[in-house]
């Protein structure tokens, strides 16, 4: 939201500052939120941190939160762990359909209990998934609640909660099991 120096007017949308989502549910949010507050309801302001977004492509992408770029320059890359790995979601394996780009990246802090700084998730149902996770990003989530979180099995979002393999380590992320 922007409000000129003195003024009464304020504005919401595509008047946001550089680097804030321009997104129809963010816009919506911070109206909502501005409404509360000229009209003394509440005195929360937008959070466009960690605002979920999806790019709905015939092979959707999701993210949530930092990417590991953001997370190296934020924290050092000796403080960051990427969990990553390539998929073959089930709608891929009844239609025989190549899985080399279906991939997910989840970025952490890498001293436990490792805080879950962004998900990055390329493949059928980005947007789904990625909302979901958004709300325990947004809580504060670690890398070790994900990982005892059950999944829904055989669904897209199970595979992020069997992320185990770190780029650091330099095995190969595809996956190739249930297990």
């Amino acid at each position: 939201m922007r409000a000129a120096a003195g003024s009464l007017v304020s504005s919401v949308g595509s008047q946001l500052p550089q680097g804030r989502p321009e997104l129809t549910p963010t816009a919506i949010m911070a109206g909502r939120l501005l409404a509360q507050r000229l009209f003394g309801q509440s005195a929360a302001l937008m959070d466009y941190d960690n605002v979920p977004t999806t790019v709905f492509t015939p092979l959707e992408y999701g993210c949530v939160g930092l990417s590991e770029e953001e997370a190296v320059a934020r924290h050092g890359q000796e403080h960051v762990e990427v969990y990553h790995a390539y998929y073959k979601p089930l709608e891929f394996t009844v239609a025989e359909r190549d899985a080399s780009q279906c991939y997910i990246k989840m970025v952490c802090l890498r001293e436990p209990p490792q805080l879950v700084l962004g998900l990055h998730f390329l493949g059928p149902n980005a947007g789904e998934v990625t909302q979901g996770f958004a709300l325990g990003i947004r809580c504060g989530a670690s890398y070790a609640q994900v990982m005892r979180t059950v999944g829904i099995h055989p669904t897209c979002s199970e595979e992020v909660v069997r992320l185990r393999i770190s780029k650091r380590s330099g095995l190969d992320p595809t996956v190739t099991g249930c297990g």
